[in-house]
C-alpha cells in the first residue's frame, strides 16, 4: 500500500487546479479519479513484485520416500538338501527296484602320478528289493586299500562328535576304487541327525585323505518313497 506522502503528492495537484468556488462535486469527482490513480498504480507495483527474478510460489517439500519393502525369500533357496541326487530303477529281469541317494563331497583331493588331478568321492546310499541295504564309497581314480578277501577300516565322523570306525569291503570284482560299509542301521540313524559327515580311508601311497559330505536335508521319502 502506498503511504500518506505519496498519496498527497497524487492528490495535491488535482485540488490545487480547484477554484476556491468550486463546487462541492467537482471535488468528488476529482476524489474519486485520484483513487482510481492510486488504485492502478498498486496493481502495477504488485504485478512488477510478482515477476521479478526468484519471485513466485514457495515450493512444496519434497515428499519422503516410503521405506523400500524387503524382497520375499525365495523358498527354494531356503530349502536345504538341494545336494543330493536320488534315483530308482528296475531290474530288468527280477523286476526288483533299486534306490539309491547320492552326493559328492565338499572338498577335492588330488594324488600322485598316475592319478593326477582333482577329484570328488561320492557317498550312495543304496536299496536293493529282496537283497539288502549298503553304503557305498567310491574315487573317481586311485587305489583304495581294502581288498575284498581282508577288508579294512573307514573312520567316519558325524558332526563333531568323535570318530566312529566302520568295517568295510572292496567288490567282488577286485576294482580298487569302491568299498562297500558294514551295518547300514548304524550309519543311517547317524547320518539322518547330522549336518556334515566326514570320512577317511586308506589310499595307495597317498595316505588317508578326508572327504566331507554336507548331508543336511536328507529326505528319507525321497531316497525310498512309501
Amino acid at each position: 500500500m502506498m503511504n500518506r506522502f505519496a498519496i498527497g503528492l497524487l492528490v495535491g495537484p488535482l485540488l490545487a487546479g480547484c477554484a476556491p468556488d468550486s463546487t462541492l462535486s467537482e471535488t468528488k469527482v476529482k476524489l474519486v479519479e485520484a483513487n482510481q490513480k492510486i488504485a492502478a498504480l498498486e496493481k502495477e507495483l504488485a504485478e512488477a513484485k510478482s515477476s521479478a527474478p526468484g519471485a513466485g510460489p514457495t515450493p512444496a517439500p519434497p515428499k519422503e520416500s516410503a521405506p523400500a519393502s524387503p524382497s520375499p525369500v525365495d523358498d527354494e533357496t531356503s530349502k536345504t538338501g538341494p545336494q543330493w541326487d536320488y534315483d530308482v530303477n528296475e531290474d530288468l529281469m527280477s523286476g526288483s527296484k533299486r534306490y539309491t541317494a547320492s552326493l559328492k563331497s565338499a572338498n577335492t583331493v588330488s594324488f600322485g602320478f598316475p592319478y593326477g588331478g582333482e577329484q570328488h568321492g561320492t557317498l550312495t546310499l543304496r536299496t536293493v528289493q529282496g537283497k539288502g541295504k549298503d553304503v557305498l564309497f567310491y574315487i573317481q581314480r586311485g587305489q583304495i586299500l581294502c581288498p575284498s578277501y581282508q577288508g579294512c577300516n573307514v573312520l567316519v565322523r558325524f558332526d563333531d562328535e568323535k570318530p566312529m570306525r566302520f568295517a568295510a569291503n572292496g567288490p567282488a570284482d577286485h576294482s580298487s576304487e569302491l568299498i562297500f560299509l558294514e551295518n547300514y542301521s548304524k550309519f543311517i540313524t547317524k547320518l539322518k541327525k547330522a549336518k556334515r559327515v566326514r570320512l577317511s580311508v586308506d589310499i595307495y601311497q597317498n595316505g588317508a585323505p578326508a572327504f566331507e559330505f554336507d548331508v543336511s536335508g536328507f529326505d528319507p521319502d525321497k531316497y525310498q518313497p512309501k
